[in-house]
């Protein structure tokens, strides 16, 4: 994985996170936790790039976004629809 800037994305964002998922993920090298959504959204807010995602709290990972106050978004394609399943359904947590 690598990151990018924002402006490089060309694909169909609204495709890309609602029907081919994303990973939302945030912590640090020694503990963190990651989540797939199909929700949230991509865009420009005063001339600066943002993205943003509706994440529970209840959510493990949301621990990790509050505490960091910060998190990231990976599009993983969808032959890896098997890899967004799982963290989709499973809790780092336990």
């Amino acid at each position: 994985m690598r990151a990018i800037n924002p402006d490089q994305i060309k694909d169909n964002v609204i495709e890309l996170i609602g029907k081919e998922w994303m990973l939302v993920s945030a912590g640090d090298k020694e503990k963190f936790n990651m989540m797939t959504a199909s929700w949230g959204g991509v865009g420009v807010l005063w001339n600066r790039p943002v993205v943003f995602a509706f994440i529970r709290p209840e959510r493990y990972t949301r621990e990790f976004i509050d505490a960091k106050n910060e998190f990231t978004i990976t599009f993983l394609g969808p032959e890896h629809r098997k890899a967004h399943s799982i963290c989709g359904s499973k809790s780092g947590r336990e």
